[in-house]
């Protein structure tokens, strides 16, 4: 269960969200939605422990979070970032591309730590998404939070369906999923949903 209470969020000096609150619970499925430049993203990464709240908390099973003990909370998270072709030597060789040296270890210790070449790295087919996807869940079965970055976004209507349904089974299983995604489909399907230009 992840808790957001009275949480103000920013990069910087810029504050892209204030007065944050809602619990991701345990079997649910949150969604996390916006318009381009919310701060969907940046609310991830502030609870994943990469950047702390201006003001209020974030806290994991009732623990508190903070830079400092995020560390630990990590090794609780399964992460399937927007660029999910980080995760691909899962699939295939490693010809992994660039993540954060901190980062890294929340998505696969095997992560190579290979410097700017995301941008070398053919795009993913939808198939190969939802694939890459139910493989980083199945390895991480023993993990309680499973964080999704826009999951569905270059994904058709039919694997969009696919990998709502991996997400669907998550939850089932009792784990806290929490999703940013700007798709019809993840929305209409949440058990919660967060719209940051609504606050």
């Amino acid at each position: 269960m992840l808790e957001v209470k009275d949480a103000t969020i920013g990069i910087g000096e810029k504050v892209l969200a204030q007065g944050l609150c809602f619990t991701a619970r345990d079997g649910q499925l949150t969604c996390i939605t916006g318009s381009e430049g919310s701060g969907k993203t940046t609310l991830i990464r502030t609870l994943m422990g990469f950047l702390p709240v201006k003001e209020g908390f974030v806290s994991v099973d009732g623990e508190l979070l903070t830079i400092r003990s995020a560390p630990v909370f990590r090794t609780l998270m399964t992460y399937l970032p927007q660029q999910i072709q980080m995760l691909r030597h899962q699939l295939m060789p490693p010809e992994a591309p660039t993540c954060e040296p901190e980062e890294q270890t929340v998505w696969s210790p095997a992560i190579p730590l290979l410097q700017e070449q995301i941008g070398e790295v053919p795009p993913l087919s939808p198939e190969e998404i939802v694939s890459l996807a139910s493989e980083t869940l199945r390895q991480a079965a023993d993990k309680p939070i499973v964080i999704a970055d826009e999951p569905a976004a270059h994904l058709t209507f039919e694997m969009t369906q696919r990998m709502l349904e991996l997400l669907r089974q998550q939850a089932a299983a009792g784990k806290t999923v929490l999703i940013a995604s700007r798709k019809a489909e993840i929305i209409a399907n949440a058990d919660q949903v967060i719209d940051l230009d609504r606050l």
